[in-house]
């Protein structure tokens, strides 16, 4: 770490007690958590008062922020105009939330002035003439105010702070997620009801410069002011609305992904003025920037064309502890590869294809933060497997801890946006996923499919595991009992031997939560180290406590490692050399083979499908073993039959056949090449 991001890292530390750098925390999550209990409450209780039983009466299509403001303060003046249509069958109330800190000037409802009643937070306007299922009314909300302390990330939903890299700037930013929206503009909360297209318009000092979503239409000069207007045509849920004002420096960039032949993706960066005249900056978080074109053409192949490719990606440098992602121009305090990768993975995972509701965290978070193990993977191999390693310890740094939500979880903003369940839990598990599906070419075309089926609307948990089994063929239902609904995480306490040219492995799995996840039912990898020879990796699967395996391997084997791409959450022991392993087993079983003369095997060694032939007309009841005296198959054969091993893993396996007094007749050997 360099001295400019050691003194960064300080500040922060400064400015931010409710955002403290703990350990194995993710920059993301340590933004997002900090929304107060007392705000989440107030939600909840405007809830249950009769919000939303209003506000699901009407689906929003456009809002038109026309706003006040400067880089030096949270006063807020301005209106705001929604245009929505009514989906219920009559609409006689219009419902809508600003925080009480603002106070309402007037509000025109279809041009005409009209009163309200206003309770807390709720603002409530009993309409004169009711209107009817599919009409279309215009609201515009005139108000003034200061937003309040205590919500999201650094101070509020609303925020402005000095520059991290020096007291010659100062910055305003939003923050809306996941509850505080209402903190700075009159809006519906509902995840569910996506904006269709929204305007952005900011009026401030002519110094300063004002990010926001979409792209920059116009900029009208005001006297000694200017006002900023931002337009967006595509599809946005109510938190992910945001401002950005402060000195800016302008740095622009473009990606030129596969998909777009004639054509380039601008992405558009507002960095902090103190930033931009730090040397520290230009000589390390500008050379991360920098990668973003990279990032953006590999993501665009992984996931399909990036979803606002018309209008823009960028960010808006501001004293945040870490980065959230707004549709097409995220908020970041610093630019590191993994949160640059994070965060642009959002426009895709949360922007594009938002979560259904706050329990339904993971289709924004989890594949996020999956985003950045992806990139990490093809674009920064040496720190792949540090940046796994790392989300997976800070997992197991506890026993337990499920990513499904309980009604009461949604309301708690750290739980949502927990470093250890929600983001690294979550981002992990997908990899297993990926591990489980076993192509990528089809797991890649499933994501891309699922962003193509949900594009510009909302998902839940289930919705995503529904189109994965559609689209694969392959039932995810244990895997998300065990990964996602279950908690824990298996230990693999592994040994091995080898006996001429077999080798024995042999797997027990203790579990951190027994009383959860009582077993981890997984395909496993087992890397084989020989002297001389390039390394082995067979795959298979752990079904029971303990589980033993065997292949044929010939030389000598040095060593085996277990899960050595760590696909899966979880912990070794070992893996140890165990001489006895599979010697009991071996002399029992094959060196005494009985009455071989009455039994034929063929082909031996084969691959898979064997020809059981057997002398005189007795029915004999044929059991199958592998080396660690496990039953793996069992059949009547009379004369000639068909075994089929060719799901089971290469080794030594023994056939014992026994007559109607279940007394053993003979055995004999089979070798699964």
């Amino acid at each position: 770490m360099d001295t400019m991001k050691k003194l960064f890292l300080g500040i922060c530390f400064s400015l931010c007690s409710q955002t403290i750098f703990f350990a194995q925390q993710h920059f993301c999550s340590r933004t997002k958590s900090a929304t107060l209990a007392r705000e989440m409450n107030l939600q909840a209780k405007s809830a249950l008062a009769g919000q939303i039983q209003h506000e699901l009466k009407y689906d929003v299509k456009f809002v038109h922020l026309n706003l006040n403001l400067e880089r030096t303060n949270k006063i807020i003046s301005g209106g705001v105009k929604t245009i929505a249509t009514v989906t219920a069958a009559v609409l006689d109330t219009f419902m809508t939330i600003l925080h009480q800190n603002h106070t309402i000037d007037s509000i025109r409802f279809n041009g005409a002035l009209v009163s309200s009643v206003r309770k807390d937070s709720m603002i409530k306007v009993g309409l004169p003439i009711s209107l009817a299922s599919g009409t279309t009314f215009t609201s515009i909300v005139y108000y003034h105010g200061t937003a309040p302390n205590g919500g999201a990330a650094i101070g509020s939903g609303f925020s402005s702070a000095t520059s991290f890299w020096g007291n010659t700037n100062r910055a305003t930013w939003s923050l809306s997620e996941s509850f505080v929206a209402y903190h700075w503009w009159p809006c519906k909360q509902i995840l569910t009801d996506k904006i269709d297209s929204s305007w952005v318009f900011v009026t401030t000092d002519s110094t300063n410069k004002v990010g926001s979503n979409g792209l920059l239409k116009n900029v009208v000069v005001i006297g000694n002011k200017k006002r900023y207007e931002w337009k967006s045509k595509m599809p946005i849920a109510y938190y992910l609305i945001s401002v950005a004002v402060s000195k800016f420096k302008e740095y622009n960039l473009y990606a030129k992904p596969q998909y777009l032949a004639n054509d380039s993706i601008l992405i558009q960066n507002y960095i902090d003025e103190a930033a931009w005249n730090n040397n520290g900056w230009q000589t390390s978080d500008k050379l991360e920037l920098n990668k973003m074109p990279q990032v953006m053409n590999f993501l665009c192949k992984m996931y399909g064309m990036y979803p606002f490719y018309k209008e823009k990606y960028g960010h808006c440098m501001v004293a945040l502890g870490g980065g959230m992602e707004h549709n097409t121009m995220t908020t970041i305090g610093f630019f590191d590869y993994y949160i640059n990768a994070h965060e642009l993975g959002h426009q895709w995972w949360g922007d594009n294809v938002t979560c259904k509701s706050w329990g339904d965290i993971w289709i924004n978070e989890g594949f996020a933060s999956y985003t950045e193990h992806l990139v990490a993977e093809y674009l920064d191999l040496p720190n792949f497997a540090t940046n796994l390693n790392s989300a997976h310890g800070n997992v197991m740094s506890q026993p337990g801890g499920s990513c499904y939500f309980t009604n009461q979880d949604t309301m708690n903003s750290a739980r949502i946006f927990s470093s250890r369940l929600t983001y690294d839990k979550g981002g992990a598990i997908i990899h297993s996923l990926r591990f489980l599906t076993n192509n990528d070419s089809l797991w890649f075309k499933t994501l891309r499919g699922f962003q193509n089926t949900y594009k510009n609307s909302t998902a839940s948990v289930i919705d995503f595991k529904n189109y994965y089994q559609t689209q694969t063929g392959i039932n995810p239902t244990q895997f998300f009992n065990q990964w996602y609904y279950g908690e824990g995480y298996p230990t693999f306490i592994v040994k091995f031997n080898k006996i001429g040219n077999n080798l024995i492995v042999r797997s027990t799995q203790t579990v951190s939560m027994p009383g959860v996840t009582p077993v981890f039912i997984t395909p496993l990898e087992y890397k084989i180290k020989r002297t001389g020879l390039a390394d082995t990796l067979v795959r298979v699967m752990h079904t029971n406590p303990t589980e033993t395996y065997s292949f044929a391997m010939n030389g000598t084997v040095t060593s085996i490692q277990c899960d050595p791409n760590n696909w899966i959450i979880n912990k070794v022991l070992g893996p140890s050399r165990d001489t006895t392993l599979g010697v009991p087993i071996e002399t029992n079983l094959v060196t005494k083979e009985q009455g071989a003369d009455m039994i034929r095997v063929s082909p031996n060694p084969g691959k898979g499908i064997f020809s059981i032939t057997t002398k005189g007309a007795a029915v004999y009841r044929a059991k199958i073993f592998d080396l660690s005296g496990k039953l793996v198959l069992e059949k009547n054969i009379e004369k000639e039959q068909f075994v089929d091993l060719s799901h089971y893993a290469p080794g030594v396996y023994v056939i014992k056949c026994f007559d109607e007094n279940a007394k053993e007749n003979f055995s004999q050997k089979i070798i699964k090449e």
